[in-house]
């Protein structure tokens, strides 16, 4: 009788200690999906919007941009969001599917065919909005080669908001 209780008391410190294992081999595992240093875009990355208009062509709208690198280094594309409030805190549509002409849109970015260089004026994009807008949010983006692999960094810090006025 006595060797009973021995033996689940012995059944449960093996399970503890199985649990305790396979914690640390799932916490092991996961911690290396996680990425140990964050990437940033470089300080010296910046846009500007040389000229924004919206004209209205029937019920239609349409955002005429003009983009210019005005910062140090190389810009690939850029993110696009819109906001009908002007109170919004920020802009939530992205409108980058809705682009007619000067640039492709996939994932979410606009890109150019080639990179944009400091202090050159991207080509002129048109975009067709849905309605009307109040304003716009800018951000480029830059691909970075790391650990063989290429990767798409948001340049949050040097993001440009412009208002909107459709005539």
């Amino acid at each position: 009788m006595n060797k009973k209780a021995i033996s689940i008391m012995v059944g449960y410190v093996l399970l503890i200690t199985i649990s305790v294992i396979m914690g640390a081999i799932v916490y092991k595992w996961m911690k290396s999906y996680v990425p140990q240093e964050t990437i940033e875009c470089p300080e010296g990355v910046s846009i500007f919007i040389k000229e924004l208009t919206c004209n209205v062509q029937g019920n239609e709208y349409f955002l005429n941009l003009s983009l210019v690198n005005n910062g140090r280094f190389n810009i690939n594309g850029y993110f696009i969001k819109s906001a009908e409030n002007i109170n919004s805190p920020v802009a939530g549509r992205d409108i980058s599917n809705n682009i007619i002409s000067g640039g492709n849109a996939a994932g979410g970015v606009v890109r150019w065919p080639s990179v944009l260089e400091p202090g050159q004026e991207a080509p002129k994009a048109v975009f067709k909005l849905n309605d009307n807008v109040a304003f716009i949010e800018v951000t480029p983006i830059i691909y970075k080669t790391i650990e063989n692999k290429i990767k798409l960094i948001n340049c949050g810090k040097a993001k440009v908001k412009e208002t909107v006025v459709c005539e």
